[in-house]
């Protein structure tokens, strides 16, 4: 009977270690593709000079993919401008059904 008590509790254990592993390795997932996502739509503005058309598409594209994005202009130097760029994501914590938001900055020069 012992050994029964300890083979379920061991179990319950290894369940909960595994659904912790497999969470991080999520969030992390999720966090590689806003930071991707971030890096191009960067590099997108940075291609287009900061072109409204491309800061709209990229807006549209964020909200499709989940991600709330702002392109705000941060200043003009030597005739160059500048953007700031934030990203916003939310991810899930499974054993509390909570959410968690998190942001991703950058300049687009």
């Amino acid at each position: 009977m012992k050994s029964a008590i300890e083979i379920y509790v061991n179990t319950i254990v290894i369940i909960m270690i595994v659904s912790t592993c497999v969470f991080f390795i999520c969030t992390s997932l999720r966090s590689a593709q806003a930071r991707n996502f971030h890096s191009t739509t960067v590099a997108k503005i940075e291609a287009s000079e900061g072109s409204s058309k491309v800061v709209e598409e990229c807006v549209r594209e964020a909200g499709d993919k989940g991600y709330e994005l702002k392109v705000q202009p941060a200043c003009l130097y030597k005739n160059r401008k500048y953007f700031y760029v934030q990203l916003t994501y939310t991810y899930e914590i499974p054993f509390i059904h909570g959410t968690r938001t998190s942001h991703i900055e950058g300049f687009a020069r």
